[in-house]
C-alpha cells in the first residue's frame, strides 16, 4: 500500500466514523428533547415520516389532516429535509417540524421509542444511510411488496402512502399547500398579468420532459393566442424572447412557486413536483404525462386532478413524455384553452 492509497482510506475512515459519532450524539440529544417535551405536555407524540421530493411532500400532505383527525390532542411531528420544510412549517395540523441531517439520525430517533405512533411514508431509498448502510426499514411496505418498481401500477401517490404508511385509504382527498401572508404579498408586487399561463418544462428524469423545440413552439403559439407565459422551475432551457414571456426560474421559493401558480388562469406542465403544487392550489392543470420505465397511465395525482374536474391529462399510449407528438399536444392543448 502507497501512501496515498494510505492516506486515502484513513480519511475516509476518519469522515466515516466523525459522521456517525456526530449524528449518533445529535440523535440523542432530539431523543432527550422529545422525552422533554413529552413530559411537559402530556400529550402522545406522533411522527410523520416524508423526507423527500417536494412533489411527493405536496402528495402526501393530507395524510396531517387524516392523523389530526385519529390523533386530536397529539404532538404532531413531521420529519422532513430542510430544503423542503417551508411545505409543512406552516401547516395548522403539525406541531413541530424536525430536520433531518441523515437518515441514521432519523433512525435512532424513531427507533428510540418516544414517538407513540410512527407513520413511516417512505419505502425506497430514501430509507438508507448511505454512509452506514442502516436502514429505516418499512415494514409495512415489505410485507405488502410496494416498491420502487410498482408503486405507481394501480393507485396514485396518496394511496401508496397511506398504504405504506398503515393508514386507512382515503385517497380522493386533494392536497392543500399553506402559503403564508408575506409571501402572497412578495408575489403581490410581480402584478401578474389576469391571461397568464404557468409552464414548468423541466424535471429531474428526461424521460418525464418534453422536447426544448416543443416548448418553444407551444409557448409562442399561446402567446399568438393571448396568453402571457411565465416558466418556473430551477433552470429553464427555453431561449425564447419575447415580451409577453417571462422567465421565473430559480427566482422563488417553493411557496412562492405556488403563489405564482395559484395567480394563474392554467398550468402547463409535465408530471413534476409544481405539477402538484397547481393542484394543491387549485389552478386548472394541463398535464404532459407519458409512460415512465415499466409504468403506463399513472396517476400521481387526488383530488380533483385525478377525477379530471379541474385537469386534463395528455397521454399518447405507449410514448414517454419526449416522444411525444407537437401537433398532438397543441391539439389537446387548444381545445381546452
Amino acid at each position: 500500500m502507497n501512501w496515498t492509497t494510505f492516506w486515502a482510506l484513513w480519511l475516509h475512515r476518519y469522515r466515516k466514523y466523525t459522521y456517525i459519532f456526530r449524528e449518533t450524539c445529535l440523535g440523542w440529544v432530539d431523543v432527550a428533547g422529545f422525552w422533554l417535551l413529552k413530559i411537559k405536555i402530556r400529550r402522545p407524540l406522533i411522527a410523520i415520516v416524508r423526507t423527500e421530493h417536494f412533489g411527493d411532500i405536496v402528495a402526501a400532505e393530507p395524510i396531517a389532516r387524516q392523523v389530526r383527525a385519529l390523533y386530536p390532542t397529539a404532538h404532531i411531528v413531521w420529519f422532513v429535509k430542510p430544503v423542503f420544510a417551508e411545505l409543512v412549517t406552516n401547516h395548522p395540523e403539525i406541531n413541530q417540524v424536525w430536520g433531518q441531517s441523515s437518515v441514521l439520525r432519523r433512525i435512532i430517533v424513531c427507533q428510540s421509542g418516544i414517538f407513540n405512533q410512527v407513520y413511516n411514508l417512505e419505502f425506497w431509498q430514501s430509507n438508507l444511510d448511505t454512509v452506514t448502510n442502516r436502514k429505516h426499514e418499512n415494514l409495512i411496505a415489505t410485507q405488502k411488496g410496494i416498491t420502487v418498481f410498482n408503486y405507481f401500477s394501480k393507485h396514485n401517490l396518496l394511496h401508496t402512502f397511506q398504504t405504506v404508511g398503515g393508514l386507512p385509504i382515503e385517497d380522493s382527498i386533494a392536497p392543500r399547500v399553506y402559503v403564508p401572508d408575506y409571501v402572497k404579498t412578495k408575489i403581490n408586487k410581480l402584478n401578474l398579468p389576469k391571461n397568464l399561463v404557468v409552464i414548468h418544462c423541466n424535471s429531474n428524469f428526461d424521460a418525464k420532459d418534453w422536447t426544448v423545440e416543443n416548448w418553444e413552439r407551444l409557448i409562442e403559439w399561446l402567446i399568438g393566442r393571448g396568453f402571457e407565459v411565465a416558466e418556473i422551475g430551477l433552470k429553464s432551457k427555453n431561449t425564447i424572447s419575447n415580451p409577453k414571456y417571462t422567465n421565473l426560474c430559480g427566482r422563488y421559493s417553493i411557496l412562492e412557486t405556488a403563489e405564482v401558480i395559484g395567480q394563474a388562469k392554467f398550468f402547463v406542465g409535465i408530471d413534476s413536483g409544481p405539477a402538484h403544487l397547481a393542484n394543491a392550489v387549485g389552478v386548472y392543470g394541463i398535464l404532459l404525462i407519458g409512460r415512465l420505465n415499466n409504468f403506463e397511465g399513472q396517476m400521481p395525482y387526488s383530488g380533483q386532478y385525478q377525477d379530471g374536474s379541474n385537469a386534463t391529462i395528455v397521454r399518447q399510449a405507449g410514448r414517454t413524455c419526449a416522444e411525444f407528438d407537437y401537433d398532438f399536444v397543441q391539439k389537446q392543448i387548444g381545445a381546452i384553452l
